[in-house]
């Protein structure tokens, strides 16, 4: 990681249809140029999305958000619920994180094309910028 960095991540796990369903999405970790961590896990089965971007109203992390990836596969609505925020700046270290808890909807296609309806999913997602 550099010395000025900023990523974002969000990950959740429910049921969908009694099949345990679940995400892992994220970007600037570090070199995502030959492959990223998004995932969608759908019956014990992973499928690997390419890359998914965050849109966040950056005047307030309490509104909605949306989560759409670049090949259609990855497309939700975030209802913020829960702002846990986490700020620290001494001299030459800053943080300044957001851990958003809320509810996420839309739709989730696996590798097969199968498509999965998401309703009112709980989950995190967070941007974090950190300089140290």
């Amino acid at each position: 990681m550099t010395y000025d960095n900023c990523w974002y991540w969000g990950s959740g796990n429910t049921r969908i249809d009694r099949v345990p369903f679940g995400f892992n999405i994220g970007y600037e970790f570090g070199d995502t140029s030959a492959d990223t961590e998004n995932m969608l896990f759908y019956g014990g089965k992973a499928h690997k999305l390419d890359q998914v971007t965050f849109h966040i109203r950056e005047d307030s992390y309490l509104k909605p958000w949306k989560f759409i990836s670049n090949d259609g596969r990855f497309e939700m609505n975030f209802e913020p619920v829960l702002d846990r925020p986490a700020k620290i700046a001494a001299l030459i270290i800053e943080s300044d994180q957001h851990q958003v808890f809320g509810k996420m909807s839309g739709k989730a296609v696996l590798d097969d094309g199968k498509e999965l309806m998401v309703k009112d999913m709980m989950c995190f997602a967070e941007k974090v910028h950190n300089r140290y």
